[in-house]
């Protein structure tokens, strides 16, 4: 008898050993979960910091792209300037 109650009694340990190692599971998976909710997170932000960066990129392209232009404007304004003022030193010198 003294043999039946000692084998119940480890069952019974063996089953608060199951229950505490599930609740330990049920953890673990609850952790994972906020992890993988962070990754996520992770990414999206990362998704819009690309984007921001890509807009940053077309935006400084396209200012370099008028800078450019009005850079060659004025070299044109220049050259005309220079044909001016050579125009000019042509009439002094007759």
């Amino acid at each position: 008898m003294n043999n039946g109650k000692e084998f119940r009694d480890s069952l019974m340990e063996f089953k608060g050993s199951l229950m505490e190692f599930k609740g330990s599971l049920m953890e673990l998976k609850d952790s994972l979960m906020r992890f993988r909710g962070s990754l996520m997170e992770l990414k999206d932000s990362l998704m819009r910091f690309r984007g921001s960066l890509m807009e940053l990129k077309d935006s400084f392209r396209g200012s370099l792209m008028e800078l450019k232009d009005s850079l060659m404007g004025f070299r044109g304004s220049l050259m005309e300037l220079k044909d001016s003022l050579m125009g000019f030193r042509g009439l002094l010198n007759r």
